[in-house]
């Protein structure tokens, strides 16, 4: 459309130059007519010069204004984490509005064909945004184009990125026909997909060991109680000894136990198995389609592989309890509490052996650290049973069986000490005097851990010492458990008489003199004499006269 007013403006100029120009044609010029008409149109010509002057600085001064908007737009546009493209009719590409185009696509798409630019594996989805753009540019209700175009997916794959399309009608040009266009806004949802696919998994895993959690089965047990899962088996485990391996070695120690474990889980079971950890220490099985026999096997599978780590791990092993259901007269949660308390019944009875197998694989792990250890314990258990025969201690069984158990537990605490201390040739510094002296509260806590509480008192007591200068609690007298009185001396009488990584061993002779040194001061002074008178017998198990007689 013209513009008659901006023509306007100069109206005054054009006619003194048109006046001008017929009075040159004239034949007779006057000359003060000449010079007036002359000086009318150089002040007309000024005038168009100061004019023209203004609208070029004003024009000037909206170019940049023009220019420095568009950069504050492009600098908005391509810090929003959001791409814009513009497209015609001819589904070419015309303008990707920010540099996030660039990024979601990997390349520059101005001219590119949008329908190549969305193009996916799904061969109907191609179809349909085809057919959808070639519709709305055929319509001319923009009503009738946005309800089109609402059909179309809004979450698509680019290049291995999820990306979100926004469709949108824009006019480019309201005096211009044709000029509807289609812009998409594209925003990359890859990163925010896979936080949601991240907090998606851990809601229903263990973050720890990767397996189901709790919540997970609790949501799909509707969904396995169908006719076609019968017969249904449950195996509910709990680990032996995890408690000991947290309260001596360690949180860290007995996360790596629980990460071992469900390993073995997951190897032993089918592959149609549900495998969730439960609990702390406890694991979940759902076996659907496993009757009773198919149950028996994984359990089987588990009991032998454990027994295979058991040497590697320490106390890895674990208690198990199987139920099996032939129809849905109970229902899953119902099977869960059988199949607990079958386990729990199974570990009262196996607690002594499971006890066992922890006690050994601690000696294993000790004497594996240290070769002094290498038959210390058995020696000492050997010699303290021949000490306890000259004792009233020797009548009671319950008293004998502490002894004995802690002649070949004394030192398992050293079991968590580093190993370069244990063995060190050369004198401990006063630090390493203190890590070394940690491991009769170490002792504690393990026995208490496999339920021995007698024990834990009297393998704390280890190195208290007769007149109250031993550690930890500075014990003195007859406040020492007896059995630990006795251990001390006879446990000091071996380390004397082996080889120890910092000192060469002694003499009989020689070890007996030393221990008489500290009579009354490190240790009881009376069960000490009594070692000494006897230390013949006692120490090389030459029959005791009152034997012989018998």
């Amino acid at each position: 459309m013209k513009d008659h007013k901006s023509d306007a403006i100069f109206d005054d100029e054009i006619a003194i130059y048109d006046e001008a120009r017929e009075y040159l044609n004239k034949e007779i010029v006057n000359k003060e007519e000449l010079i007036e008409k002359f000086n009318q149109f150089a002040n007309k010509y000024c005038r168009l010069i100061n004019m023209t002057k203004k609208l070029c600085s004003i024009s000037d001064v909206q170019s940049r204004e023009l220019k420095r908007r568009e950069i504050e737009i492009n600098n908005i546009l391509d810090n929003s984490d959001q791409g814009f493209l513009t497209f015609g009719q001819n589904l070419r590409v015309e303008k990707e509005h920010s540099s996030e185009c660039t990024r979601i696509f990997n390349k520059r798409i101005v001219n590119q064909n949008i329908l190549d630019l969305l193009h996916t594996e799904n061969v109907d989805q191609n179809k349909f945004f085809a057919d959808t753009f070639k519709t709305v540019f055929n319509l001319q209700d923009k009503e009738a184009q946005l309800s089109c175009l609402s059909g179309l997916p809004n979450l698509i794959k680019i290049r291995d990125n999820y990306v979100h399309v926004k469709y949108k009608i824009i006019n480019t040009d309201e005096f211009e026909e044709n000029s509807n266009r289609l812009m998409l806004v594209l925003t990359d949802l890859t990163e925010r997909r896979k936080v949601e696919d991240q907090v998606l998994f851990l809601s229903f895993h263990d973050k720890l060991t990767g397996l189901f959690n709790r919540t997970y089965v609790e949501s799909i047990i509707p969904q396995l109680q169908i006719v076609s899962n019968l017969p249904f088996s449950i195996i509910m485990a709990d680990l032996n000894a995890l408690k000991l391996v947290n309260d001596v070695f360690g949180h860290e120690k007995g996360d790596k136990l629980i990460v071992q474990a469900a390993k073995v889980f997951l190897k032993s079971c089918r592959k149609s198995d549900i495998i969730a950890r439960w609990g702390g220490d406890e694991y979940l099985i759902l076996l659907p389609g496993a009757d009773r026999e198919a149950c028996n096997r994984v359990c089987e599978n588990i009991k032998t592989m454990f027994a295979k780590l058991s040497s590697e791990q320490i106390g890895l092993s674990a208690t198990l309890g199987g139920v099996t259901i032939e129809n849905w007269d109970n229902d899953i949660s119902s099977l869960i509490g059988m199949a607990d308390c079958v386990m729990y019944s199974n570990k009262l009875m196996e607690s002594k052996n499971n006890r066992e197998k922890v006690i050994s694989s601690l000696e294993k792990a000790m004497q594996s650290k240290c070769s002094a250890y290498i038959g210390h314990c058995e020696r000492v258990e050997a010699i303290a049973q021949r000490f306890a025969q000259l004792l009233d201690l020797g009548r009671e069984p319950q008293e004998m069986a502490n002894l004995s158990l802690l002649a070949r537990l004394h030192d398992i605490g050293k079991v968590a000490i580093p190993v370069e201390l244990l063995n060190k040739r050369t004198s401990l510094s006063e630090n390493e005097m203190l890590i070394i002296r940690k491991y009769p509260e170490i002792g504690y806590r393990m026995a208490q851990s496999i339920g021995e509480p007698i024990l834990a008192q009297s393998m704390l007591a280890i190195r208290e010492q007769w007149t109250g200068n031993g550690y930890p609690h500075g014990l003195k007298g007859d406040q020492i458990p007896i059995v630990a009185r006795i251990i001390s001396i006879v446990e000091a009488y071996d380390v004397i008489t082996h080889d120890q990584p910092n000192k060469q061993k002694m003499s009989h002779e020689e070890a007996l003199k030393e221990l008489e040194r500290c009579a009354g001061t490190q240790f009881d002074p009376n069960l000490l004499r009594l070692f000494l008178d006897n230390a013949d017998y006692i120490t090389n198990f030459t029959p005791f006269p009152s034997d012989a007689k018998g």
